[in-house]
């Protein structure tokens, strides 16, 4: 028996939550669509004269309920079966360390911004400019691309069988791999001959310490044998105040090096979204000012400057 056997169009409504589970479960997939909406917002309700519209993948959304309220992000996949959505961004994290997408109902988020590849989406509408509700082609590509690599990472670390991609898109993915591993082993190599050059210079250092033969002290009269005792102290005594004076100077030159630092703010948002807040994050007091004229200066990505802002206002 097919799925769609137990579904009738004819069926208008039932107050049981089994009847009404039920239709939505065996219903055919272009209904299933349906089910995938959310309301606009007020810049795009008052742009196309409508309240919802149907989600699809590169749609920018915020999160309006449930615990990651008021999260923003671009929606990178859409699981039609359980009726979810999942969005760039919006991530748990697992006591390992891994992170996965949450997955949302689509009644808990707002449409802020529509893909508009597919040129017939909008056709019924007598849209004037498309500029102001119109996600960005490259924040698109960026979200699906990297939901597209996370997706292909884990069914091949299952042991699964990789997703169908094109030669090309093949060899462009071992080409990253293979200068990922060599970038490593470059850096790899570049610390081993810094550890080495550091335990030669420290071998040298102590070969050229010469230790001291204390035959040789106390083999004259005890009145020389004093003096050059007393001269000792007095070499090591002055030994340890240089030490101490070059340690002090060295660790007042760190110092004042550090705080000489300036951040590139232009490098911090060259990444992309994510990579950009995890950035963030790990600042001690991020400029914000100069992170959002970095950003517009750059990509212009509206979802980063959103965010940008939001955190300058905490």
């Amino acid at each position: 028996m097919k799925q769609t056997d137990n579904w009738s169009s004819s069926w208008n409504s039932s107050t049981e939550p089994q009847k009404q589970r039920k239709y939505r479960q065996n219903a055919p997939n272009h209904v299933k669509d349906d089910f995938i909406s959310a309301n606009l917002s007020h810049e795009l309700r008052d742009e196309l004269e409508t309240r919802n519209l149907g989600i699809r993948n590169g749609d920018r959304v915020r999160v309006m309920r449930g615990d990651r309220k008021g999260a923003e992000g671009i929606v990178n996949n859409i699981d039609r079966d359980n009726q979810r959505i999942f969005i760039d961004g919006v991530e748990d994290t697992a006591v390992d360390g891994s992170k996965r997408q949450i997955p949302l109902r689509p009644s808990n988020v707002q449409i802020q911004g529509l893909n508009l590849n597919d040129e017939k989406r909008l056709s019924e509408f007598a849209v004037d400019s498309f500029e102001s509700i119109k996600v960005s082609d490259e924040e698109v590509e960026e979200a699906l691309e990297v939901d597209d690599e996370a997706e292909m990472m884990q069914q091949m670390q299952q042991g699964g069988d990789a997703p169908d991609i094109d030669e090309e898109e093949l060899e462009e993915i071992e080409e990253e791999i293979e200068q990922e591993i060599d970038e490593e082993e470059i850096v790899e190599e570049a610390e081993d001959e810094e550890t080495t050059e550091e335990a030669s210079s420290e071998d040298e250092s102590s070969e050229e310490d010469v230790e001291l033969d204390y035959s040789d002290v106390v083999s004259g009269t005890i009145g020389d044998t004093k003096e050059a005792i007393e001269e000792i102290d007095e070499e090591e005594i002055v030994e340890e105040a240089e030490d101490v004076e070059t340690t002090e100077e060295a660790s007042s030159e760190d110092e004042s090096s550090e705080e000489d630092v300036e951040l590139d703010y232009s490098d911090v948002v060259s990444g992309t979204i994510g990579d950009t807040k995890e950035a963030i994050e790990e600042m001690d007091s991020p400029d914000f000012d100069a992170l959002i004229s970095a950003e517009k200066e750059g990509k212009d990505r509206k979802t980063l400057i959103e965010f940008l802002e939001s955190k300058k206002e905490e």
